[in-house]
């Protein structure tokens, strides 16, 4: 496997408190690397390191081999490092076509009126219908997007993300606010994606997780305290004592 996704010795403080402390870990290719922790770990801080609106106080971060820590967010996001979930992108009046236009136009650096099928370049529209069918919403182009499920939502931020044609996910609570059967859905449609750039999840669902990473790594206080694979984390006293807890344990 190839290292796309390499964070080196990252540390964040505010003020007195030291939110990130010296954390290093990676993401190949092909593979789902779940974060995981408790409430005030430190993974929303350490995500938006990593995607740009926090900047570290030491250490770097590497995409595909290139130091993109001095980057904008939107120069990452240029570069491949494609995030969604933490904050809902979409347009609510817009359909299901012109949301996932949007990110096209973005990715393209290119502006072109929303208003009408019969004004967009035919290979756009056409890229558009790959990226909703991948996300199962072919059917649902012409909804807008205040009409849709929240499952179907965030399946639609998830085809807006694959527009930017990413070269790794930052993928922030994708379960959160689903039921059973969405959240499912989305756990099915996370194995298949894993394949097209790989997956740095965060996610409090343990049973998603367990289904779906290659390895965890489990940050506590504001260190990263274990990485393994799922057997290896289940079967880890320190991750149970630490995070997992007696029910968790139990559960699994």
């Amino acid at each position: 496997m190839t290292c796309i996704l390499r964070i080196d010795r990252l540390s964040k403080t505010f003020g007195a408190i030291k939110v990130n402390d010296n954390i290093s870990l990676t993401l190949e290719t092909g593979e789902i690397h779940a974060l995981i922790g408790p409430n005030g770990a430190g993974k929303s801080t350490l995500i938006s390191q990593i995607a740009g609106p926090i900047r570290p106080d030491t250490g770097s971060i590497k995409l595909g081999g290139r130091d993109v820590t001095p980057l904008s967010t939107f120069q990452r996001s240029r570069l491949g490092l494609g995030r969604s979930f933490q904050i809902s992108t979409l347009v609510p009046t817009y359909s299901v076509r012109d949301n996932i236009l949007l990110a096209l136009q973005g990715r393209e650096g290119r502006y072109f009126q929303l208003f009408s099928p019969a004004h967009q370049p035919k290979i756009l529209l056409e890229e558009v219908e790959v990226h909703a069918a991948r996300v199962n919403l072919k059917g649902r182009l012409d909804i807008p997007a205040a009409s849709l499920s929240h499952g179907e939502r965030r399946r639609l931020e998830l085809a807006m993300v694959l527009a930017l044609r990413p070269k790794a996910f930052l993928l922030d609570e994708p379960m959160a606010g689903l039921g059973n059967e969405g959240a499912r859905e989305m756990t099915d449609l996370l194995a298949k994606l894993k394949n097209q750039a790989p997956i740095l999840l965060v996610e409090h669902d343990m049973e998603a997780v367990f289904a779906l990473a290659d390895r965890i790594s489990v940050l506590v206080y504001g260190k990263i305290i274990r990485t393994g694979t799922v057997d290896e984390i289940r079967a880890s006293a320190d991750v149970q004592e630490a995070y997992l807890g007696q029910e968790e344990t139990e559960a699994i």
